[in-house]
């Protein structure tokens, strides 16, 4: 159980706070993996998922703090805002792919998307979904990985 509860905390200090490497945690994990690997990605998926949800949140509320709104009134900011809405609005597809690939491979930074997702009001329960299923087939691929070279070595 201590392997349970120990990823779900290292998934979501490392999805809050980028500079914690969570992947090397499932790496080290997986030497001693007393649960299905299956089993700890999709506990890993839901600490990842439950943080990224907060970095949705801060991106949600920002508009309202007043340094934001006066950053957000310099036309560049705008600018860059409207860019993300025209790629975004009315292209479901583009805006659940390009989470997707964030969830799945990192890149874009997941927490950035978050931040811009949320900043835009899209639909939460999609990139709960789509954020929920990309991270838990990446920590399953690190798991299955790692596992496999510690039974080489």
């Amino acid at each position: 159980m201590d392997l349970v509860l120990g990823t779900f905390a290292a998934s979501f200090a490392g999805g809050l706070f980028p500079v914690i490497n969570f992947e090397t945690y499932l790496a080290v994990a997986a030497s001693n993996l007393t649960f299905s690997a299956l089993v700890l990605a999709l506990v890993a998926g839901i600490g990842q998922t439950s943080s990224k949800v907060v970095w949705y949140y801060a991106g949600h509320g920002t508009t309202s703090l007043p340094f934001v709104r006066k950053k957000m009134s310099c036309e560049k900011w705008q600018q860059r805002m409207e860019k993300w809405e025209r790629r975004t609005q009315g292209r479901p597809a583009y805006a659940g792919g390009l989470l997707a690939v964030a969830a799945l491979s990192g890149l874009p930074p997941l927490a950035i998307l978050a931040v811009v997702y949320g900043t835009l009001k899209a639909n939460l329960m999609l990139f709960v979904a789509i954020t929920f299923v990309g991270r838990v087939l990446r920590s399953w691929m690190i798991l299955e990985a790692a596992a496999f070279a510690w039974l080489r070595t």
